[in-house]
C-alpha cells in the first residue's frame, strides 16, 4: 500500500495483529497497549512475524520480541521503534485523527511516490533506486497536483489537492 498507514493500538496486539500493525508507517499506542509474538512459549514458531519486522525496529529488540514470547509495554514499544507515539487510553482516537488530518494536507501524489520509493529503493542497489526515483520525481512533478502546490505556495495560501 503506499498511502500512509496509521495504526492505533489499545489493548493485546498479537501475532499476526502485530505483524500488521509494524508494516503501517505510524503506529500511535494507548498506555495500555501491549505488544507480543506469544508462539515461542506454545511451540510453534512465528514465521511471517520473523520475516515481516521493519528493518526501523533493529536486530535486538526484534529478538526480544521473537524469542522471548513476552508482551511489552507501550514504553517499551517505543523505545524499541515499533511505536511512533504514546499517549493516554482516551486520547487515542484524537491524536490518530489529528496526524490523519496532517497527511490529509499534504500532496498524496507526491506522499504516494516518496512511499513507494521508501518501499522499493531498499531491494534496490543505489544507483537504480536514484534513477527510479528521479523517474517518480518527474513524473509526480509534471501533476496537476504539482502545479497547483506551486501556485498556492506562490498565492501563500493551502493548496486543494485533486490527486491528478
Amino acid at each position: 500500500i503506499f498511502k500512509p498507514t496509521i495504526c492505533a493500538v489499545n489493548g493485546p496486539c498479537v501475532g499476526y495483529g502485530l505483524t500488521a500493525a509494524a508494516h503501517c508507517d505510524f503506529l500511535i499506542a494507548a498506555e495500555s497497549a501491549t505488544f507480543s509474538y506469544p508462539e515461542v512459549k506454545i511451540g510453534v514458531p512465528t514465521i511471517v512475524g520473523a520475516l515481516r519486522l521493519p528493518p526501523r525496529i533493529g536486530w535486538q529488540p526484534a529478538m526480544e520480541l521473537l524469542l522471548l514470547g513476552d508482551p511489552v509495554d507501550a514504553q517499551r514499544a517505543k523505545e524499541m521503534g515499533l511505536a511512533w507515539k504514546v499517549v493516554a487510553d482516551d486520547e487515542l482516537l484524537a491524536e490518530a485523527r489529528r496526524l490523519a488530518d496532517r497527511l490529509c494536507a499534504a500532496a498524496p501524489l507526491a506522499q504516494r511516490a516518496i512511499k513507494e520509493m521508501a518501499t522499493r529503493g531498499r531491494e534496490l542497489p543505489w544507483l537504480d533506486a536514484v534513477r527510479f526515483g528521479e523517474t517518480m520525481r518527474k513524473v509526480a512533478g509534471a501533476t496537476e497536483d504539482a502545479r497547483e502546490g506551486i501556485q498556492a505556495a506562490a498565492e501563500r495560501r493551502p493548496p486543494a489537492w485533486q490527486g491528478r
